[in-house]
């Protein structure tokens, strides 16, 4: 069985807004698009999804071919459980489109979380103080882009409310 490591808590309380960013994003699932709040974040060595917001919007699930536990900075396993399925997505934050991967997993707390693998593809230039997100690698100014190469941050709290209507809606 192979491993992911994550910076996140299954219950994780977000009390240190300096160490991530929120950003909107859409979801382009099967059954429908859906636009939802994503967590920027150095610390995971892979980018999830939510298995819920898979089911809910049909977004599919591809089985793994190898079962991989999710461990925490810290080295203990995380309550997120192990991750079974993976899946890819046509995915859009601002004019920036692409076909996102995703390991899925019980995030609980988040939808999306952009991690390592997503920050080293694209490599955006993040101004944490205005809290804007530009993507100006050669990547995705060739590949990525429709247009402007800005992207803005929504307040935590606010990101956090719209997750928590989207999940009980």
């Amino acid at each position: 069985m192979e491993s992911y490591y994550a910076a996140l808590t299954y219950t994780d309380t977000l009390e240190n807004d300096n160490d991530h960013i929120m950003v909107k994003l859409q979801l382009h699932g099967e059954k429908e698009s859906v636009t939802i709040n994503a967590r920027i974040d150095s610390g995971p060595t892979e980018d999830f999804i939510d298995r819920e917001v898979c089911n809910k919007h049909g977004i599919k699930m591809i089985r793994s071919k190898n079962h991989r536990e999710i461990y925490l900075a810290d080295g203990k396993p995380s309550a997120m459980g192990p991750v079974t399925h993976m899946t890819k997505v046509p995915m859009d934050i601002s004019s920036h489109r692409e076909l996102a991967t995703f390991q899925v997993a019980n995030l609980e707390n988040h939808e999306v979380i952009l991690g390592m693998p997503w920050l080293r593809v694209h490599n955006p230039t993040i101004d944490w103080n205005d809290k804007r997100i530009t993507f100006n690698s050669k990547r995705c100014t060739t590949w990525c882009l429709k247009s402007s190469p800005l992207a803005y941050a929504v307040p935590e709290d606010k990101a956090l409310e719209e997750n928590l209507i989207t999940r009980f809606s």
